[in-house]
């Protein structure tokens, strides 16, 4: 019977995070061994108490492990999850500057692929939020983009979606419906750098809707 035992600092961990170590550490050992083995894998997890453990001699105070607790929070809070690229998302979608800072670094620089008046590279965020104002402004505020996945490896994101909008004037009346991808590279918790690309027709719908 394979036994995992983890130990944490008591307090590091809340019931529902100790409750998907034991999920992970036991999907860890059946991709190494099987799932034969997933029936008998024992995994418990359980809390360090202060006083009575020691690291090199040096005995941990409820002071150190605390110290442990906040910077594990603190880097618990900018993790790059699905969750909070969704969030980043939201906080465009808010207009609230402050909220969108959270997410989005000051420096940030967008690249938008293509031969059409939006087309190019907008830095900083004050561009870029320039760039997605354009956008509802060109379309008499129609823009949409619809979350249809979002994959994560490391610092880097993959937000796909599909945009649409509806453009009526003089000169034309024509309707956009693209899939895209967005790759977002993460530093500290906020957006760096962000790259647009299109499936299939896409690039050549999307020039010919913003031209």
């Amino acid at each position: 019977m394979p036994i995992i035992r983890v130990s944490l600092i008591e307090g590091f961990a809340s019931m529902a995070e100790k409750a998907q170590i034991t999920t992970e550490m036991t999907d860890a050992l059946v991709a190494v061994m099987g799932e034969v083995a997933r029936p008998f894998i024992y995994v418990t997890v359980d809390d360090m108490k202060p006083g009575a453990t020691s690291v090199g001699g040096t005995l941990l105070t409820e002071e150190m492990m605390r110290g442990g607790i906040v910077s594990s929070e603190q880097e618990l809070a900018v993790k790059l999850t699905p969750k909070r690229v969704g969030d980043a998302y939201a906080a465009l979608d808010s207009g609230d500057r402050a909220q969108i800072e959270q997410y989005w670094d000051k420096d940030l620089v967008w690249h938008v692929p293509g031969d059409n008046q939006l087309a190019g590279k907008y830095e900083g965020l004050d561009a870029f939020l320039g760039y997605a104002k354009s956008r509802q402004e060109i379309t008499g505020g129609s823009f949409r983009s619809e979350t249809e996945q979002i994959m994560i490896d490391g610092h880097v994101s993959a937000y796909l979606c599909r945009n649409s909008a509806h453009r009526t004037g003089e000169d034309c009346s024509c309707s956009l419906a693209v899939d895209v991808v967005q790759l977002l590279h993460w530093k500290d918790g906020k957006v760096v750098t962000g790259h647009e690309a299109y499936f299939g027709d896409g690039p050549t719908g999307n020039d010919t809707f913003w031209r």
